[in-house]
C-alpha cells in the first residue's frame, strides 16, 4: 500500500495558545510533519490579540515557514461559514472559518474545542485533531516523552485553562480516536 498524501492542517487559535503557554510552540511543526500547517487570517487575528503573543506567533510563523492565508473568497465556503454561525452563534470565528474551509478543501482541523467542532466534523467527514492528539503523535514519534507530555497537560490547564477531559491527568489516561489519517 502506498504512502498517504500529505495534507493541510488548519490550526485553530486554542492549539496555538496551548503550545505557546507551555513553551513548546517551536515543536508543533515537527510533530505534525509531513503535513503542511496553515493558519487562516481569522485565526491569526484571534491568536495574536495580545501583543506578547503576536511577537511569539510572528517569530514562529517566520521561522517555521507556516502560511497565513486569507479566508477564501469562494462563495460556497463563505455561505457555509455563515450557515455555521447561524446554526450556532457561540462557535468562534476561527473555528467557523476552519470548519467551512475544511469541508470544501478536505483539510484536517487542529482544534481543542471539540464540543463545537466534533458534531460538524463527523457530519461532514472532516478529520480533526485536538491538543492531546498532537501530544500522542509527539510521544509516538519520540519528540516528547511521557514526562514532557504530562508537564504540558498541567501547564496548559494551569496557565491557559485548557479544557481537557477531566479524566485526563496525564497522557497515559488519554485514549485518542483513530489517527491513521496522520500516518
Amino acid at each position: 500500500m502506498g504512502k498517504k498524501q500529505n495534507r493541510i492542517i488548519l490550526l485553530d487559535a486554542d492549539v496555538i495558545s496551548h503550545f505557546i503557554v507551555t513553551n513548546e510552540i517551536l515543536h508543533l511543526k515537527t510533530i505534525l510533519t509531513p503535513h503542511e500547517l496553515v493558519i487562516l487570517d481569522t485565526v491569526y487575528h484571534e491568536a495574536t490579540k495580545l501583543p506578547k503573543r503576536k511577537i511569539i506567533v510572528d517569530n514562529w510563523i517566520g521561522g517555521s515557514k507556516i502560511s497565513v492565508l486569507p479566508f477564501p473568497a469562494n462563495g460556497d465556503i463563505r455561505k457555509e461559514y455563515f450557515s455555521i454561525k447561524k446554526a450556532n452563534p457561540l462557535i468562534g470565528e476561527g473555528e467557523r472559518a476552519c470548519m467551512a474551509v475544511a469541508k470544501y478543501d478536505k483539510n484536517i482541523i487542529a482544534s481543542s474545542n471539540f464540543r463545537d467542532i466534533i458534531p460538524y466534523c463527523k457530519a461532514n467527514s472532516i478529520d480533526f485533531l485536538g491538543t492531546l492528539d498532537i501530544l500522542i503523535l509527539a510521544l509516538e514519534k519520540g519528540i516528547f516523552d511521557e514526562q514532557r507530555c504530562n508537564h504540558f497537560i498541567i501547564n496548559a490547564r494551569n496557565i491557559n485553562h485548557a479544557r481537557f477531559p477531566l479524566y485526563v491527568n496525564n497522557i497515559g489516561d488519554y485514549i485518542p480516536g483513530n489517527l491513521n489519517f496522520m500516518k
